[in-house]
């Protein structure tokens, strides 16, 4: 009788033991905390060449709307607690654009310059890098643990930028009109910052694999001084004293903002330890 009464307990023993350990290892996913992410946000780019498309041998119009803006995105990520991870990663960017800029001007036909019509200013295209950094939260929300389940994720990202425009056939008459050294005017460095709101799902397939699923909005502090300068042209036509925003430099600013502002996130993650 005592035998089976121990038996009960040490049965009962065993229950609750796995049914704590079911529990803990829902929490911090069987007993991992750290994830090894690689990510790709993909968004239209109906309105600037990109590097996807732009090298088909098809017409422009047909490489916007088939082309994608891309920005890769690796990173490390912890379980902090039972509905949030953090963690850190690295922005890798890369397009061609098309700019003008105020500091070139462009003779015409009778080699006439005119410092205050757009149609003058020197046209050209370039490619634009960007390295960078993201810190992020994640919350998820519902009845589920992380890293499972649907979540927001908070971003902060950061992109040092380099261009370099392409100066084959440039017109040998092109008229500087700052005493900046043309080297400087059509190649240089910057960095822009931004902040993005992210919704998605995670789910995880033989408890390691995690698979993602997200959309993002957000901004970049920077990047709207040439569309603001072309609204400023638009509307003062017969008052026109010349966009000053239009350098290479801030259309850089602006393709990256036209990339970053929306976007369509897949991912896939490892679960190591």
């Amino acid at each position: 009788m005592k035998i089976n009464k121990m038996k009960k307990t040490i049965l009962l023993l065993f229950i609750t033991a796995g049914l704590s350990m079911a529990s803990a290892q829902k929490y911090n996913f069987l007993g991992n905390h750290l994830i090894l992410n690689m990510e790709a946000y993909f968004s239209p780019a109906w309105l600037n060449p990109n590097p996807v498309s732009s090298n088909w041998n098809i017409s422009e119009s047909a490489q916007r709307y088939l082309g994608l803006n891309y920005f890769l995105s690796p990173s490390v990520e912890l379980i902090a607690w039972e509905k949030g991870t953090v963690g850190v990663g690295y922005n890798y960017y890369n397009s061609p654009f098309k700019g003008t800029d105020t500091r070139l001007l462009s003779p015409d036909d009778w080699g006439y310059y005119d410092f205050y019509d757009p149609n003058y200013f020197t046209s050209l295209n370039g490619k634009l890098t960007a390295h960078g950094f993201s810190v992020f939260y994640k919350q998820y929300i519902g009845k589920r643990f992380a890293p499972l389940g649907h979540y927001f994720k908070f971003v902060f990202d950061g992109f040092f930028y380099h261009y370099k425009m392409d100066t084959v056939g440039i017109n040998p008459e092109i008229f500087i009109t700052t005493t900046e050294p043309l080297g400087e005017i059509i190649e240089n460095k910057g960095s822009i910052f931004g902040v993005k709101v992210e919704y998605g799902y995670d789910f995880i397939v033989l408890n390691r694999l995690k698979l993602n699923l997200a959309a993002s909005l957000g901004t970049t502090f920077g990047g709207y001084k040439v569309p603001f300068a072309k609204i400023k042209n638009k509307s003062s036509f017969y008052d026109y004293t010349g966009p000053d925003d239009a350098t290479f430099d801030n259309y850089a600013r602006n393709r990256i903002l036209g990339a970053y502002w929306f976007g369509v996130k897949l991912g896939i993650g490892f679960i190591p330890f």
